[in-house]
């Protein structure tokens, strides 16, 4: 993670997997997405802190949607809707 004013690094940790979607941030988190189906979701600031890592099983390739409060995941087999109703 890079300092946005300055460019200058944070902190730096390499994550499992290898990534074909990009990162996301909402809401104050970051979510980085593995092709192994693994999502990191991490602390928006100056510090590292993982909140959670989820595997859905499935490989991803796509990066995550956001709308209307909602998260949508695509696999190769399924279409997901993360999101309070």
């Amino acid at each position: 993670t890079v300092d946005a004013k300055d460019g200058a690094t944070l902190w730096k940790e390499r994550f499992s997997g290898v990534f074909s979607a990009s990162p996301v941030a909402i809401d104050g988190k970051i979510y980085l997405t593995n092709e192994d189906g693994i999502t990191y979701v991490l602390a928006a600031g100056r510090e590292k802190k993982v909140l959670a890592e989820n595997d859905l099983g499935e490989r991803i390739l796509a990066s995550l949607a956001v709308s209307g409060g909602r998260i949508f995941v695509r696999t190769d087999e399924n279409l997901y809707c993360i999101g309070k109703d």
